[in-house]
């Protein structure tokens, strides 16, 4: 494995930042306004709430929150087919090594490796349902609470995974 980290500049922010085929974002040596000289150094990445990983870059007084992967893929991979998504080929989205990136298509970014099986197995636990007025319904799973009420199934989600607190007057919960 190579393991050599190569830097290149951030497409919008050339002389300013650049990117490793590491997946590290730095800041450049450089002066500020009053001619006072800054050095460059490696930032600090934050979570953007979904599990990948962000950075903050600032150009002109104006902040730009970017995601690291799309970065490292940008700036290092090429994109003949001009797909709209970078992929994470160990699922591990905080894994931004160039060797772990691909662009592709949304849809193959959806079906890629374990996520279906994933999504089907939280889709059979068990939910609780309860209404405004506190009774408590027990469904088999999120879907079927989804069909049977006429709700949307991925606000369900959100409200199962604490996204949001209730969907349609309704607060969802793991029945196990």
């Amino acid at each position: 494995m190579n393991s050599t980290e190569i830097w290149k500049d951030i497409e919008g922010f050339e002389g300013l930042y650049q990117v490793s085929n590491m997946g590290r974002v730095r800041s450049l040596d450089r002066e500020d306004a009053q001619g006072h000289r800054i050095k460059g150094v490696v930032l600090a990445d934050s979570s953007s709430g979904r599990g990948y990983r962000k950075i903050a870059l600032c150009r002109d007084g104006d902040i730009e929150y970017k995601f690291i992967h799309r970065l490292v893929a940008t700036a290092f991979l090429d994109n003949p087919d001009n797909f709209p998504q970078v992929n994470h080929k160990d699922e591990n989205k905080i894994n931004n090594v160039l060797s772990n990136l691909e662009w592709c298509s949304a849809l193959y970014n959806n079906m890629y490796g374990t996520r279906n099986k994933r999504v089907a197995k939280a889709n059979e636990c068990p939910v609780c349902v309860v209404t405004s007025s506190g009774h408590h319904y027990f469904f088999g799973s999120a879907k079927k609470a989804s069909e049977l009420l006429g709700l949307n199934q991925s606000h369900v989600s959100e409200c199962l995974r604490g996204k949001v607190k209730h969907h349609h007057g309704f607060l969802f919960e793991w029945a196990v």
